[in-house]
């Protein structure tokens, strides 16, 4: 299943082409659906997302942000730690993030809480941004 805790992005490798996120975006405002109407472009955090995996009975193993990047320069970082709190908070999930912005992560890895049942990985479209990896593996992770 998928949590959107933050929707919207922007391009910055190869990697980000053919973005589906884009694509089912503009879907997905065209349907009317609220947390869509801004369109891709504008990443913000959706803090009225954040109680949803507190009400999701059993265990699930979850694709967190597959419309967004939660890594992202525009996210701040207090946002991002509200995210992980909710995913500490259910440990009976798998989260599963994935993000381009291995830097960024590497920068703020430190400030958030790493349990068992997040599983972080980077997207690593060719050779160019291998060095995503390296980032990720320096990571507490």
């Amino acid at each position: 299943m998928t949590w959107n805790p933050t929707t919207g992005c922007t391009k910055i490798s190869a990697g980000c082409k053919f973005c589906y996120a884009e694509v089912m975006t503009r879907r997905l405002k065209g349907m009317g659906q609220e947390k869509y109407k801004d369109g891709f472009k504008v990443v913000k955090p959706h803090r009225d997302s954040l109680n949803t995996p507190y009400t999701w009975k059993g265990s699930k193993i979850v694709f967190v942000n597959s419309m967004s990047d939660l890594f992202h320069t525009v996210i701040p970082l207090s946002y991002i730690k509200e995210v992980f709190e909710v995913m500490n908070d259910n440990p009976q999930h798998v989260f599963q993030v994935l993000t381009k912005r291995a830097d960024r992560l590497f920068e703020v890895h430190k400030e958030l809480k790493w349990t068992h049942n997040i599983w972080m990985g980077v997207s690593v479209e060719d050779e160019r941004v291998k060095n995503r990896i390296d980032y990720l593996r320096k990571t507490k992770a």
